[in-house]
């Protein structure tokens, strides 16, 4: 991505899904991670899930709008459960993917840490397959490129959890599950020692 200087490093791009509508989860270091999604997913119609503060940032609320994202407030349970119910309804009349940051914040220290499980329900009501991915080095974008720097990040699909192999679990089980294997292709140094 020329105009931030950014040189990436991507693996497993063959293993997403060809056709019908999926889930993404990722973790999470800064405001930039959609767009690297985004850019290596153009072609799978992404609607995120995100905190409704976001909405209030100049550029990134109106970015947030045009692709459609799905604003839950994650201080009410509540609320949270009608952006998640929401989301199954975009899965299921086919309007788009949905994809999340499990974690729920940008964490200081840029380490993966433990999930919030709700958003595994999503998958769970409409049965789609999960895409599992990580991410490396984007909270250091911006910095970087302001000093004309550039920046190596890193973007792995991981794999894809098929329906068949979730079923019957909960949302608990489902989430310990996309933690442990991004937690392995993250490396015990980029995982917090709070888990």
């Amino acid at each position: 991505i020329p105009i931030l200087s950014v040189k990436m490093d991507v693996a497993g791009m063959e293993k997403i899904p060809k056709s019908g509508r999926f889930m993404l989860v990722c973790n999470h270091l800064s405001l930039a991670d959609p767009v690297f999604i985004l850019h290596y997913f153009r072609k799978s119609q992404l609607s995120f899930i995100s905190k409704k503060e976001n909405q209030d940032m100049f550029v990134v609320g109106k970015v947030m709008h045009k692709i459609q994202c799905q604003l839950m407030n994650r201080e009410n349970d509540r609320e949270a459960l009608k952006t998640i119910l929401k989301c199954v309804d975009i899965i299921k009349e086919d309007k788009a993917s949905i994809a999340g940051f499990p974690e729920g914040y940008i964490k200081p220290d840029h380490k993966l840490h433990h999930f919030r499980s709700g958003v595994f329900k999503i998958a769970q009501r409409t049965k789609v397959p999960i895409v599992v991915c990580t991410l490396q080095n984007t909270q250091h974008v911006f910095h970087n490129a302001k000093r004309l720097q550039p920046t190596r990040v890193r973007f792995h699909l991981v794999d894809v959890i098929q329906p068949e192999t979730y079923a019957g679990m909960t949302t608990v089980e489902l989430g310990n599950m996309a933690f442990e294997m991004m937690a392995k292709d993250l490396g015990p140094e980029n995982v917090s020692a709070e888990i």
